[in-house]
This record gives structure tokens, C-alpha cells and sequence, in this order.
């Protein structure tokens, strides 16, 4: 997008868009602004602190079979009982042209939710019975 578009657009988030790019996933190539998808990245450079860096990262672990550190991520994160998480993910999918390989990961993830969410309350309670 180019930056003028962009920048609209993230002020109207309350998101200081100078400040953001060139630090995870969002980057400025010459007179555009970019985000990055999750195959841009790799695990060593995401951390889990905003929202989409823990999508990211959910999805490059579900991509290579690491459900349980996935899971860890989520339980971690708290993301995982987090329904806007799940809805921001059903949303960029939604964006995505049928072919992307984005959508295809974030499609896969989605439909192991309620699976996911189940052994993340069971989790909880385990922790609980511990404590």
C-alpha cells in the first residue's frame, strides 16, 4: 500500500505508523508500506508481544508440526482463550485471495479452534489443581 494510504489508515487505529514499521512485521520499501506474512519471518525474529507476532508464530509452528509449543504460545500468551485472536485470524483470512499461502495456513489453524481451545482449558485447570 503506499505509505500515504497507509499511514490514514493506521492514524485511524491510533497507531503511530513511523514508529511501527521496520520493527516486526510491518516494512517500508521506498514509497510503500508493507506487512508481512508469516512465511517472511522466521521463529528466532518473533516475539511474543503484539497479536499478529503471535499468529505468526502459532502458524510457522503449526506449518512444521510443533502443535504442543504452539500450544505452549497460546497458553503462554493467553491468546488462546481469546476469542478477537481467532476472529482477527478468520478476518485476514478472509482478506486473502484463495491461492495465498497465508490463507491456506490460517484456514488450517482455524479449523483445529475448538480442538485447540479444549486443550487449552484443560491446561488451565490442570495449572489450577497444581497451584
Amino acid at each position: 500500500m503506499h505509505f500515504n494510504d497507509a499511514r490514514k489508515h493506521a492514524q485511524s487505529t491510533n497507531v503511530n505508523l513511523e514508529r511501527e514499521w521496520n520493527r516486526n512485521f510491518i516494512k517500508k520499501e521506498k514509497e510503500f508500506i508493507r506487512v508481512l506474512e508469516s512465511q517472511e519471518r522466521t521463529l528466532d525474529d518473533i516475539e511474543n508481544e503484539e497479536m499478529v507476532d503471535v499468529l505468526h508464530k502459532v502458524l510457522l509452528l503449526w506449518k512444521i508440526g510443533r502443535k504442543e509449543e504452539m500450544r505452549d504460545v497460546l497458553v503462554e500468551t493467553r491468546y488462546g482463550k481469546k476469542e478477537p485472536f481467532y476472529r482477527v485470524a478468520q478476518i485476514i483470512s478472509e482478506t486473502l485471495p484463495m491461492v495465498s499461502k497465508e490463507k491456506k495456513l490460517l484456514d488450517g489453524f482455524l479449523g483445529t479452534k475448538d480442538k485447540l481451545r479444549d486443550e487449552i482449558k484443560n491446561i488451565s485447570r490442570q495449572k489450577r489443581l497444581f497451584e
